[in-house]
């Protein structure tokens, strides 16, 4: 018997769960101008009970309609959307980044979406699709600037309507799992770091304008050029300013390393300590040579290539030079392998204190 009952209570508790699940995946709130509606259709209500005129019962029905009608079509334009986050190019700290944000739909349009996306430590970001048809996608771009490095989350998405009448703002919400690398912040240093510091360039010739000592050519000069490059001799006799450029001596590139990390730096100089490495990477990488770097934890041999400075960049965004697990299993520190003209070796540590000291 006490089974029975339990039956007929459960089943006649499915309405209540049915209401209940729809409420709390479908939260609705009242617009203003739903309050006022929703006043007027009970003022139309209690004068229809209290002088029993047809007309107003009629009149009732309509307005609790189009209560009806407006719930069916604002949640059958939120079912079944979904959204897919695309970065336009890399993310970088302190860099405000975009992304395509593609939302598609099921078997019925969506009309006035707006898509609220929640991001780690970002206040959220609305994007307003007028229009999505039905099993189709539509497009907008966001604008994300990340605050720190190392991951950048994705928590939640939102996706609110008040179609077709405005009485009502419904909205669905869904959790994301979806997350991306974000780089430390990046600087252009000045190149003359790069190209007085180390050890001499190597005597062999790379047949292209560079980083060297060897003379390339003589050109006139322009905005920006450094006066140790005028050739001073030889704009005296042409009467106007003439600049060496040199050749680039070696494509072996600049070797980077760090025995260790300064454990007397704060979070914050920390922080600042490896946005500087990633910044001296760059620069180096920028001037058309192979970089590398050595670090307690990982080795990457001089390449010159996109994919290699990102792969530099992806393990400078993910390392805690404060955990002591990470620096107590330290494998044996790879160099460059033999060859005729080794890469430059210039110590990290070195670059710092320079760039320290001009703060």
């Amino acid at each position: 018997m006490k089974n029975f009952h339990f039956h007929v209570m459960k089943v006649l508790s499915i309405p209540w769960r049915v209401l209940r699940w729809m409420m709390l995946t479908r939260p609705i709130r009242f617009t203003r101008f739903g309050t006022f509606y929703i006043l007027f259709c009970i003022g139309v209500g209690a004068a229809a009970i209290n002088t029993g005129n047809n007309l107003l019962y009629l009149i009732l029905g309509i307005l609790l309609g189009f209560i009806v009608i407006s719930g069916i079509l604002s949640d059958s334009g939120l079912w079944g959307i979904t959204a897919e986050w695309i970065p336009d190019n890399s993310l970088f700290v302190g860099k405000r980044t975009s992304f395509t944000c593609r939302v598609s739909k099921g078997w019925f349009p969506g009309v006035a979406v707006t898509l609220e996306s929640h991001w780690q430590d970002q206040p959220p970001v609305r994007s307003f699709f007028p229009w999505i048809s039905a099993r189709g996608t539509a497009l907008a771009h966001v604008g994300v600037m990340p605050a720190r490095r190392g991951y950048l989350a994705l928590e939640r998405c939102v996706a609110l309507t008040r179609f077709p009448f405005g009485l009502f703002q419904k909205s669905r919400s869904w959790r994301s799992d979806e997350r991306w690398v974000v780089y430390p912040r990046v600087e252009r240093l000045p190149r003359t770091w790069i190209e007085s510091a180390g050890d001499a360039f190597s005597p062999a010739a790379s047949n292209r304008q560079g980083l060297g000592s060897a003379p390339y050519l003589l050109r006139d000069y322009r905005a920006g050029d450094a006066l140790r490059r005028v050739q001073w001799k030889v704009s005296a006799k042409r009467q106007r300013l003439i600049v060496k450029e040199t050749e680039e001596e070696s494509d072996h590139g600049d070797y980077f390393y760090l025995n260790a990390w300064p454990k007397t730096l704060t979070a914050s100089e920390m922080e600042d300590f490896i946005s500087f490495m990633a910044s001296l990477i760059l620069t180096a990488h920028d001037t058309g040579r192979p970089v590398g770097l050595s670090t307690p934890e990982r080795v990457f041999l001089p390449r010159n290539s996109r994919s290699h400075l990102e792969r530099i960049f992806h393990f400078l965004a993910l390392i805690d030079p404060f955990d002591r697990r990470e620096t107590a299993e330290r494998p044996r520190r790879r160099t460059p392998g033999a060859r005729s003209v080794a890469p430059r070796t210039l110590d990290v540590l070195t670059f710092w204190k320079t760039y320290a000291a001009q703060r």
